[in-house]
């Protein structure tokens, strides 16, 4: 090709060319391999009248009109003379890291009239496999975790794998899709594929929460094609612009493990939010509101969180079914019957101050709903009374009462960026918990986006990330955490912003341990939260206890990622049931000092198969350096039942072969011995549980502890 320009990473070099108007990727080498195949640049396909027919669409004709190459970014602008729109398309990679390379582009309408445009396929790359690849897809599994049954519900079991695994041979296509509904379990899959050739691949993810990745099988290669929905389309005014969300490529050698802690360790160096890589106690450990600021912190936990109904204790129409279902998005504390809105003002200011002086931080569950009630002042959202505002909320109602605002509406996206800071600041909270779709499926409104229209998800979309990015840039140590009907928003765009996401809704530390497992070759584990009801790991606890193993199985598990815990028994005196608290201040010293760094900072490695919740599992962390505090690795194991051997071997992956390690079993401690990391990776590790279930830490550290 005439032109030619390279975006690099610290391994992989992607060459784009063109020539005669024609804009393709010609190469994606990974060391002096070549990976790719060549592949034609995907721009915008076509345009059309506002309010016209598809059929009447117009080809883009684009002409590339200028370049630019700085600091591992290439920037390509193209220009289409009959529409006036103008498209800039974006490759970057970090020098610096090992990584994927990213594709992104905007449309601006410098034309005289608004259009409606029909952009395609946004992004795509075609990747060289001699033999037919295993495409990986992972399910998002918000409601509870599949291949589990729900400890509220024995009667319900979920069926299904998580992770789905799909050879593509010439011909088979697989698509995954992910959307913004927040139903139980619904939402589909994690925008993210891995194409697994064995002792090589090849991965993309979609940085967004509403879009499909088609991944096709041809003769010697794979074709990746991102797009926003099969039959997408929106409307772009004159001066308005049309964001192409970025799609990450990357290659690697190894097994599927290998590229994800390549591609994990990029994005929470690059793409996760500045508090989380900057903070070395985040991810914070955090409990519901039930021991006092003070005790939390005695006991290591560092965050209080106020949950669901805070803000009121009526029912909708005298129904007992719609308990708390009102006032969900007047942010004004109701708790208390009697309390009036001056009262209300000075309790929320007293409890912020008591997080602060006892260092703990204050998140706060705060819905985007209508409050189905008149404005008491201008802080309210709300489509009832005088000064309302009902052209704000769409017509999906939550739990059947709610109407979720609708965030394609600009007014009400600045209504948000002006009270919602002020909100924070007020009361000393330095977390905002949402939930139940902030970024709605769907709207019967006619805003930014079309009535009922394709590209509803897409401009709530943008409306939500332009919300937390102003509340990330203006808020003061803001932190946005991400619960959502448990994991929906489980998506790369949300992960950039969220500190922590739920794995799931079940507060069943068995699906949450198994969510954790599929959702960890995605993301990053320290942004992956278990939010668990502990009784349900308690077996004294006859109401919630979900059947399987003990309270040290289950403190054990909820330490690989983020901590959340929430009794549903509750406090009774002020003190926590079934000895918990003895539990907490047992394990989350252990995980803040010895296991934290490693989820921050370590590769994982899935090195037993997927918890079926009946034989052995397990994961592993590892790295090779001399960490500060000594601990370079560890394991978490797990047998579930009485249905395996009392010993197993389980491969050790990560370390440094040529150092010596201390293995040190954490509760049996006659297992543990020293040796070196060549021969723990060599031979794997042999571990003995002769009960009849049980579950071990095991530990690999560079240095004699205490």
């Amino acid at each position: 090709m005439k032109k030619q320009w390279t975006v690099k990473t610290k391994d992989t070099a992607v060459t784009v060319g063109e020539e005669d108007g024609v804009v393709r990727v010609v190469s994606f080498r990974l060391g002096d391999t070549e990976r790719g195949m060549p592949t034609e640049l995907a721009l915008p396909d076509a345009y059309g009248k506002p309010d016209g027919p598809a059929e009447d669409r117009i080809p883009f004709r684009w002409t590339l009109v200028r370049e630019e190459e700085r600091d591992g970014e290439l920037k390509l602008l193209f220009s289409d003379e009959a529409s006036g729109c103008v498209y800039r398309a974006e490759i970057s990679g970090r020098p610096d890291l090992r990584g994927p390379v990213e594709f992104s582009g905007l449309l601006s309408n410098l034309g005289p009239e608004e259009i409606r445009i029909y952009p395609g396929g946004t992004h795509a790359m075609r990747f060289a496999f001699r033999d037919a690849p295993l495409c990986w897809t992972f399910r998002k599994e918000s409601g509870v975790a599949e291949g589990v049954t729900w400890h509220q519900n024995p009667s319900i079991f979920f069926p299904g794998t998580g992770i789905y695994q799909t050879r593509l041979t010439p011909g088979l296509t697989e698509v995954s899709s992910t959307n913004t509904n927040q139903d139980f379990n619904q939402g589909g899959n994690i925008p993210m594929v891995y194409l697994d050739g064995g002792s090589s691949g090849a991965y993309a993810a979609f940085e967004w929460p509403s879009c499909r990745l088609v991944c096709s099988g041809e003769e010697g290669s794979i074709r990746i094609g991102a797009d926003l929905g099969e039959d997408f389309s929106t409307r772009i005014p004159v001066g308005g612009d049309f964001l192409v969300p970025p799609v990450y490529f990357g290659v690697y050698d190894g097994d599927v493990d290998d590229g994800a802690n390549i591609f994990k360790r990029w994005f929470f160096r690059v793409k996760s939010p500045w508090n989380l890589r900057e903070n070395p106690a985040e991810p914070l450990v955090q409990i519901d509101a039930q021991l006092t600021p003070a005790r939390a912190k005695e006991l290591g936990i560092q965050s209080v969180k106020w949950d669901y109904g805070w803000w009121s204790r009526e029912k909708v129409d005298g129904n007992p079914a719609t308990f708390w279902k009102s006032y969900e998005g007047s942010w004004k504390y109701r708790a208390s019957p009697d309390m009036n809105e001056e009262e209300s003002d000075r309790y929320m200011k007293r409890v912020g101050e008591e997080m602060r002086s006892a260092g703990v931080n204050w998140t706060v569950y705060t819905l985007l709903h209508d409050s189905l009630r008149p404005l008491e002042g201008d802080d309210e959202l709300t489509s009832v009374g005088e000064n309302s505002h009902p052209d704000w909320f769409t017509d999906r109602l939550i739990a059947g009462i709610c109407p979720t605002a609708d965030l394609g509406n600009e007014e009400c996206v600045a209504y948000l960026k002006r009270k919602l800071p002020q909100f924070f600041v007020r009361y000393g909270i330095g977390t905002w918990r949402s939930d139940f779709e902030p970024i709605a499926c769907r709207s019967d409104k006619k805003n930014r986006h079309d009535a009922n229209g394709s590209d509803v998800q897409y401009w709530c979309s943008r409306g939500f990330f332009d919300l937390t990015d102003h509340l990330l840039d203006t808020v003061p140590g803001f932190r946005y955490e991400s619960c959502s009907s448990g994991g929906s928003m489980k998506d790369h765009a949300t992960f950039c912003r969220a500190s922590v996401f739920n794995n799931d809704d079940s507060a069943d530390w068995m699906s949450l341990r198994t969510t954790f497992y599929d959702s960890s070759y995605c993301f990053p584990p320290a942004q992956l939260q278990a939010p668990c009801n502990p009784d349900t790991f308690c077996p004294d606890c006859l109401q919630h206890y979900a059947g399987k193993m003990d309270k040290d199985a289950g403190m054990r598990a909820m330490l690989m990622g983020a901590v959340m815990f929430g009794s549903w028994c509750g406090p009774s005196g002020g003190r926590l049931p079934h000895d918990l608290e003895a539990y907490y201040g047992k394990y989350i010293p252990l995980y803040n000092e010895k296991i934290k760094p490693l989820v921050r900072e370590a590769n994982l490695y899935h090195v037993l198969p997927r918890p079926d919740h009946v034989h052995w599992d397990g994961v592993q962390y590892g790295r090779d350096d001399e960490p500060e505090n000594g601990v370079a690795g560890v394991l978490f194991l797990f047998k579930p039942t009485a249905d395996n051997p009392t010993e197993i071997r389980v491969p050790v992956r990560g370390l440094n072969p040529d150092r010596t390690y201390h293995v040190r079993f954490y509760e049996r401690t006659s297992q543990s011995f020293v040796t070196d990391g060549r021969t723990l990776m060599r031979d794997g590790l042999l571990c003995r549980i002769e009960e009849e279930y049980g579950s071990e830490i095991v530990f690999f550290e560079t240095r004699v502890s205490g």
